[in-house]
């Protein structure tokens, strides 16, 4: 049975995207960490921590990635100094543009390795980090 070009592309993308999230997870290997940046009055934050926080956050740590969180007063200001911890000011520092919530960062020592800004960006880019 012959593909169409179609089949092949997803096929194709499919396999780029497993590839790339098996990368991810092997790239953020024992050491590394995810901080998430939320707020206090972010609606999509809460119900992301009620849906699917505690399981990340779990299947992270079996795989000896760690999690932090960061829940800043407010989305309309989540860069405010005062609301970051001096150890993490410096992956705000260097995000300029940052703005909303909620936000994921893969970070490994000094290094930021991936962003994924939302729930959406969350689930394709890092949620299979912890599956």
């Amino acid at each position: 049975m012959m593909a169409n070009r179609r089949e092949l592309l997803i096929g194709f993308g499919a396999a780029l995207l497993a590839g790339g999230i098996g990368g991810l997870a092997r790239a953020a290997a024992p050491g590394s960490w995810v901080l998430y940046v939320s707020a206090l009055d972010c609606r999509i934050c809460r119900a992301w921590e009620y849906d699917h926080k505690d399981a990340f956050a779990q299947g992270l740590q079996k795989h000896g990635i760690g999690f932090r969180q960061l829940a800043v007063s407010s989305l309309r200001d989540v860069r405010a100094e005062n609301e970051w911890p001096a150890d993490l000011r410096w992956i705000r520092d260097a995000n300029p543009n940052m703005k909303g919530t909620p936000w994921f960062f893969v970070v490994s020592g000094r290094t930021i390795q991936s962003v994924a800004y939302g729930t959406d960006m969350w689930r394709t880019k890092l949620s299979a980090m912890a599956a």
